[in-house]
């Protein structure tokens, strides 16, 4: 797996949401085949600024700029640049489906081959029983095999929310070394988390509003 990963580039960005302003005056630079993890505490704006990043939300002010893509003019070109894995609420893998059903389901909207799909369970380190029930698995299975089926489809980005929610410290570890392995193929991993990963992750802190909130860039 070879991917050309995206590249962000924010200027005094700024969204609203119903309850008014959820981020503002926010830059940040993301490089490609970059783990890069939002974080803060919830209601922070973590999965909002998730969304902006890729395209999925409209932003009220400053410039976003994502491989080229200016938005919100070509909103349409960087959603399909950037794919996500998990998106809460409303974009996660169907507990009552069994593993070999999220698959099908997986390659039908990616048109990922069998072997891309085993490629990228081996990738991230899991090979689940194909005849359990998605919700029977680990939690940090679960989100694992989310992670691969969106990275077997090879995006140039993968949008993975709540990293660290309901693990314990080794899931954690676990999934974290398994995100920067996806990062090794060249795809941009996109991420939030209320604790971020130490070492080579670029965290951008909510709230900021202050210029490249980044910690430990590569």
């Amino acid at each position: 797996m070879d991917v050309d990963g995206v590249n962000i580039l924010a200027r005094g960005i700024a969204a609203c949401g119903p309850e008014g302003v959820v981020f503002a005056n926010l830059d940040l630079r993301v490089e490609p085949g970059e783990l890069a993890v939002i974080a803060g505490p919830g209601g922070s704006g973590r999965t909002s600024l998730l969304l902006a990043l890729s395209g999925r939300l409209r932003l009220v002010a400053g410039h976003l700029e994502v491989s080229g893509h200016v938005l919100p003019a070509q909103a349409a070109a960087v959603r399909q640049l950037i794919r996500p894995a998990r998106l809460r609420p409303g974009c996660e893998l169907e507990d009552r489906h069994r593993v070999r059903e999220a698959i099908t389901e997986r390659r039908l909207i990616s048109g990922a081959s069998h072997e891309a799909v085993a490629g990228a369970l081996a990738l991230v380190g899991i090979d689940p029983d194909r005849a359990a029930l998605v919700g029977d698995l680990h939690p940090a299975d679960q989100l694992l095999l989310a992670v691969a089926l969106t990275a077997a489809g090879t995006p140039s980005g993968i949008l993975v929310d709540d990293v660290d929610a309901g693990l314990p410290l080794a899931a954690r570890s676990r999934v974290w070394a398994a995100l920067r392995e996806v990062t090794r193929t060249g795809t941009t991993v996109l991420a939030t988390a209320t604790d971020p990963p130490s070492g080579d992750a670029a965290v951008i802190r909510l709230p900021a509003n202050t210029l490249d909130r980044r910690e430990g860039a590569r």
